[in-house]
């Protein structure tokens, strides 16, 4: 079998019939020549199946125009809309984005930051503030623009973008007691490696014990990470078979609350009436069920945006602009609470 080799800029030369000076002018500075030039150039390239050697390039202009993002999930529609969000900006920069996904595990954050900084990414974007000793020094030592997403805290390492977990929570659980509800359950997710988790159960504490709610053990619990459907309609079945079940319960993440919705309306529990239902997350179907989901509206793809653009501007030397961009959040409310 013949070994293939890859192709050069000698072989574009020969290809168009110019001067490989001319062909390397035409890729590097297309405004120098003529645009009949540029042409036979580009037509010579598509025929050939040229690519430059972009980590060559990177070695002349201390550039690798790619930008590292760092994800938990893909099968939540929050974060491929985050990552839709960052790519649309980072396109229009011509700037490329390379994804990893952590799978909630700090090691794999921080294989992950690794092989970014090894590949010699131009900036990074992680989610959460929550990351190992070894992902932190990594990131502390990295030269570039670091983005941390998805939550608000003090302990940024350089910019951050997103919205307060806390607060969030906090508006969600007051006002649930102001409508009236007394016996109120809480569902988070696994605390472990997920700050937002963290904070969302803290602002739910927070504001039950602001309101002189005292809060029983057995009313907060946890669904396993990556959390799903499955498991938020076993958990609100348990809940409904106590002799004293909650009036109210606030899953903390979107997909269990759904799955405790579609759980009542197949064991004809009615929707408020018996329990209210409240999410975080607002995914596109929740809107759509049968009884519409009371939730908290992320505005994921603005997240990634947002990123984005702050990425794109210190790159371009812009070092002026604010160090957190908050884009809030929304208290969706629809009949199921």
């Amino acid at each position: 079998m013949t070994q293939k080799r890859n192709v050069t800029l000698k072989d574009v030369s020969a290809a168009s019939g110019l001067a490989l000076i001319t062909v390397s002018r035409a890729l590097r500075h297309p405004e120098t020549v003529q645009e009949e030039t540029r042409q036979k150039v580009l037509k010579a390239i598509d025929d050939i199946g040229y690519v430059p050697n972009l980590m060559a390039r990177s070695l002349v202009s201390n550039r690798s125009n790619m930008i590292g993002v760092v994800v938990p999930i893909l099968t939540s529609s929050l974060f491929a809309d985050f990552a839709q969000g960052a790519e649309t900006v980072l396109k229009q920069a011509n700037l490329q984005m390379l994804l990893g996904v952590s799978q909630r595990s700090n090691d794999q954050e921080a294989e992950a930051v690794r092989t970014f900084i090894a590949r010699q990414a131009d900036a990074i974007i992680v989610t959460g503030f929550t990351h190992s000793k070894a992902c932190r020094k990594l990131l502390q030592a990295f030269d570039g623009p670091i983005v941390e997403t998805w939550n608000l805290r003090p302990e940024a390492l350089d910019i951050s973008v997103g919205y307060s977990n806390f607060d969030a929570s906090v508006a969600m659980t007051q006002y649930l007691i102001a409508k009236g509800y007394r016996n109120i359950a809480t569902v988070g997710g696994a605390f472990e490696n997920n700050d937002q988790a963290a904070d969302r159960q803290a602002g739910f504490l927070h504001a039950m014990k602001m309101a002189g709610r005292s809060v029983p053990q057995e009313n907060i619990l946890a669904v396993p990470n990556p959390t799903t459907i499955e498991s938020g309609g076993a958990l609100i079945m348990a809940l409904l078979a106590r002799p004293d079940p909650p009036d109210a319960v606030f899953f903390q993440a979107e997909l269990p609350a759904q799955g405790a919705m579609m759980a009542c309306l197949s064991a004809g529990v009615r929707v408020p009436e018996d329990i209210a239902i409240a999410g975080f997350g607002d995914l596109s179907i929740s809107r759509l069920l049968p009884v519409p989901m009371t939730t908290i509206k992320i505005h994921a793809s603005q997240i990634g945006h947002r990123a984005s653009e702050m990425i794109v501007k210190r790159l371009n030397g812009e070092t002026d602009q604010p160090l957190v961009s908050d884009v809030d959040f929304e208290l969706m409310i629809r009949k199921s609470a």
